[in-house]
């Protein structure tokens, strides 16, 4: 009678050790899931940046190595701490082509660009009133493809211009920068990866001769192929378009915010014809493109180097349309 109440004891005694892991367990996890979720809404801009940084590094998570409490987190919240995007607003994370740290194009090559690609005047000599978007290319002689009956290669400055005149069909007022970016450079004798630094002098004159300027777009054509830049809907050639947001300050959300609700605006417009956000920091990486100065700064890619002008108006039409939509709401 002894000995089997002593199995019997035993036995208890089992099932209280594996109750008390498995509560162990659970309030661990419960711990981890609201701990985690308050110090993501809490948490600083430069702790945020600066983990964002660790977490570029691949070499700080490698997978076989990543210990139990990441897991647990990684499954409560759908963060995962091997993709930095998910870090950011889970929201607009599906929106983002990718956070880049990779070599961009430093625009030293704009000595040969002027060889094809001169820099366009506006004939339009109107006094711009009251303009609430500042237009300009940091990349001026970024070319398009020259068609056979075209006697000068387009470049990016024409979408600026063609931008400016659309919006004015809805009655808004925008002003293009149209100083020679290159003669900057020049006469600072910078290289051309300092045409951001050129463009921010025009660009904070500007804000001090029209104090109604809210809303700054930087206009780029992509490097990247045809088939890559190119949307055709309805028989209708669109260059397709991208948003690149600096993530290396503090404004960095809101103009991420601003370049979501256009993406999601135009693609609801035209299906496809925005791939949505690249996120851009980190070594040999600007990182800012000006977009300190206001939480309303995009750099916007249109199109490539292999589409026709015709096709980069189409898509600038549509974002005229959009823009008019957004800042109408």
């Amino acid at each position: 009678m002894k000995k089997f109440k002593s199995k019997k004891m035993i036995k208890k005694s089992k099932k209280r050790k594996i109750l008390k892991f498995i509560i162990f367990i659970l309030m661990t996890y419960l711990f981890s899931y609201f701990t985690f979720n308050y110090l993501n809404n809490k948490i600083s801009y430069t702790s945020n940046k600066n983990f964002l940084n660790l977490l570029l590094n691949e070499s700080n998570f490698k997978k076989e190595n990543k210990l139990s409490m990441f897991n647990i987190i990684e499954d409560a919240t759908n963060i995962s701490f091997t993709n930095p995007i998910s870090i950011l607003d889970r929201g607009i994370k599906n929106n983002i082509i990718k956070i880049s740290t990779t070599n961009e194009d430093d625009y030293n090559n704009y000595t040969e660009l002027e060889k094809v690609s001169n820099r366009v005047e506006n004939n339009d000599t109107r006094e711009i009133k009251d303009p609430i978007i500042y237009l300009y290319n940091s990349h001026q002689l970024e070319n398009y493809t020259k068609k056979d009956d075209e006697e000068n290669t387009p470049n990016v400055m024409l979408t600026s211009y063609r931008l400016k005149d659309k919006l004015e069909e809805y009655n808004i007022n925008s002003l293009v920068e149209e100083e020679d970016i290159q003669e900057i450079l020049r006469i600072n004798s910078w290289s051309g990866s300092s045409a951001y630094k050129a463009s921010r002098i025009l660009i904070n004159n500007a804000i001090e001769n029209y104090d109604t300027l809210k809303y700054f777009i930087d206009l780029h054509r992509d490097s990247v192929g045809y088939n890559s830049t190119t949307l055709i809907t309805d028989d209708k050639k669109y260059a397709k378009l991208y948003f690149v947001i600096g993530l290396e300050h503090e404004n960095y959300e809101k103009n991420l915010e601003f370049a979501t609700n256009l993406s999601n605006m135009l693609n609801k417009e035209i299906n496809g014809i925005s791939k949505g956000i690249l996120a851009k920091q980190g070594k040999n990486v600007n990182g800012i493109y000006n977009q300190d100065i206001n939480g309303n700064t995009l750099l916007i890619e249109v199109g490539g180097v292999d589409n026709t002008i015709d096709e980069v108006y189409n898509t600038i039409d549509v974002l005229a349309k959009v823009l008019n939509n957004y800042i109408g709401g």
